[in-house]
């Protein structure tokens, strides 16, 4: 029988080994059979996914390499909330720095209900301060604020332009050039797996890796001049408000290339504060103009009635008809604008006097159906142009298969009224007139210039041929002879083929009194057009004797191509 102190020796030593062989069978568990488990675990804690800050997007120039979009560095302000202690005291430092109320700052470092069903422990607080702010929060030293590096979209020259440059918001979703032209303007984001700090940030031997860094955007040339740009807007600004219209475009293409030089509309808005407008309901200001909004024509529309008619060979010069004032189709009685009979015309009075009887008789008599929308197809009209900007509207042609055709539309179809067309589809139809019978795609964009080094110039595309260039040239000639007749549109030392417009508005139950859209489309100088000119004014408040193309639209368009002759260096003709 063992002895009292042998007896508890034993048993401690017993014990002492069962603890020993315990945590001995831990460590194999922990080291050996669990071991992989535990080395993901612990390094999940340190390496983790995480994205490099936004490379800067591309910017954007006009045709001579003027600055018109660039890039300013921002930050994004952000908080790991659960590591707030005084949110109250927290938000009292924060929301002077960040212009927002102190209530709101403390309501985004409280954690939310949400906030515990979800696991989330960070909310943004701000976006895009600028580096002063940021400098200035930094000194605040808080370890739980976070600032994440970004860019802000700056407009050198503010709003010029607004329309074509754009905008693309947090969403990915926008207008103008930036939102058709994201996919190259966008930088390249990364995303890696690596090593990260306490507050899930790349270290910094991780961020200053050169594998897979973000890359730039492609930089934009566009065909646009800045200064032509300036001076339309601000001649259109200026007859808006001399007639008190409601709104405008005025377009100026170069027929031979497609290129736009400048489109000016209003209304318009400031691209850097678009955010500011969606919070007004006035996203409508986006929508631009000259290509997202569609309207009737008007007599501008007889230039391809005539054009249809000369080179289907259906029609000549020496064709002529007698003009009683009025022609009943489709159970519509068509007249002229001034109800008149004009008695024994031909093409040219026809256009001259913008006979509405005239172009019906050629649309239903001598051309028919088929033949007519042919042409209309052919002009572009109907759908469109593929002009390098978000938001183009396709405009609307009433095709004898539809299920809302009405007879009636082949004569006021002919004349511009029961059609719908955007500025620049009517611009691009009248420039082919221009370009001997070649419709030129119109285009925004002239060149992308990639980060590294690489350039791609945007050469000018044929939309197609809808007329021959005899045909071009005979209806020039007779547009001219339009111009010859209107002093208004006529610019000294230059010869100008042109036709004015003076369309209704159509309304519900039928077309609103006294209110039309006046226009006038010109090219020139002949007989090598080098300039093509739209004028719309939408709604000119003036007295009713004065609300026509010829009274409104057509000085506008003399001020413009009078000085835009002289802008762009082109010479008078000889004597």
């Amino acid at each position: 029988m063992l002895r009292g102190p042998e007896s508890r020796l034993r048993l401690i030593t017993m014990l002492i080994v069962a603890v020993t062989l315990l945590i001995v069978a831990q460590l194999v568990r922990l080291q050996v059979l669990e071991h992989a488990n535990h080395q993901a675990a612990a390094q999940e804690l340190v390496r983790r996914q995480y994205s490099l800050p936004d490379p800067p997007w591309g910017c954007i120039r006009d045709r001579n390499g003027d600055l018109l979009v660039g890039n300013a560095p921002r930050y994004d302000v952000g908080a790991e909330f659960r590591r707030v202690a005084d949110p109250a005291e927290a938000a009292a430092l924060l929301a002077p720095l960040l212009n927002r109320p102190v209530v709101k700052v403390q309501e985004d470092l409280t954690l939310q209900p949400e906030d515990e069903e979800y696991g989330f422990g960070w909310h943004l607080l701000a976006r895009q301060v600028s580096p002063e702010t940021a400098e200035k929060l930094e000194e605040l030293w808080l370890p739980w604020l976070t600032l994440t590096p970004t860019w802000e979209r700056c407009y050198a020259e503010g709003a010029l332009a607004a329309h074509i440059l754009g905008f693309v918001n947090e969403d990915g979703l926008g207008y103008g050039v930036q939102a058709y032209q994201r996919r190259f303007l966008q930088g390249q984001r990364v995303v890696r797996v690596g090593d990260v700090s306490g507050d899930a940030q790349p270290l910094a031997g991780e961020v200053a890796s050169e594998q897979g860094l973000p890359y730039p955007g492609t930089d934009l040339r566009l065909t646009l001049d800045r200064t032509i740009q300036a001076y339309v807007e601000g001649e259109l600004d200026k007859a808006l408000l001399d007639y008190d219209a409601q709104g405008g475009v005025i377009l100026v293409l170069d027929p031979r290339t497609g290129e736009i030089l400048a489109a000016a509309a209003r209304p318009s808005y400031e691209p850097t504060r678009y955010a500011d407008y969606a919070e007004e309901g006035l996203e409508a200001l986006f929508q631009d103009p000259a290509i997202s909004q569609t309207y009737e024509p008007g007599s501008v529309f007889k230039v391809v009635t005539v054009a249809a008619a000369l080179d289907s060979g259906r029609a000549d010069l020496n064709w002529s008809y007698q003009d009683r004032g009025m022609l009943e189709y489709g159970g519509v009685v068509v007249r002229n604008w001034d109800r008149a009979a004009y008695g024994q015309q031909n093409l040219a009075g026809l256009l001259v006097n913008s006979l509405n009887v005239g172009a019906a008789k050629l649309s239903t008599q001598v051309l028919g159906l088929e033949q007519f929308y042919r042409y209309v197809r052919a002009f572009g009209f109907g759908q469109p142009t593929g002009v390098e900007l978000a938001g183009e509207a396709a405009g609307l042609v009433h095709m004898p298969l539809d299920w809302n055709w009405e007879d009636s539309f082949l004569a006021t179809n002919s004349f511009g009224q029961g059609i719908a067309v955007t500025p620049l589809q009517m611009a691009t139809a009248v420039a082919a007139i221009a370009n001997d019978g070649v419709m030129m795609q119109p285009h925004i964009v002239a060149e992308r210039l990639y980060p590294d080094g690489r350039s791609i110039v945007i050469p000018p595309r044929p939309a197609g041929r809808p007329i021959t260039a005899e045909t071009a040239r005979t209806l020039s000639e007779l547009l001219a002879q339009v111009v010859d007749e209107m002093p208004q549109a006529q610019v000294p030392g230059y010869r100008i083929a042109g036709k004015t417009g003076t369309a209704q508005i159509p309304g519900w139950g039928g077309y609103e009194q006294d209110q039309v859209i006046t226009s006038f489309v010109g090219f020139g100088p002949l007989p090598d057009p080098q300039l093509l000119i739209l004028v719309k004014l939408d709604r000119p408040g003036v007295p009713v004797a004065m609300r026509w193309g010829t009274q409104t639209a057509a000085p506008l368009f003399q001020k413009v191509a009078t000085r835009l002759f002289v802008l762009l260096g082109i010479p008078p003709a000889a004597d």
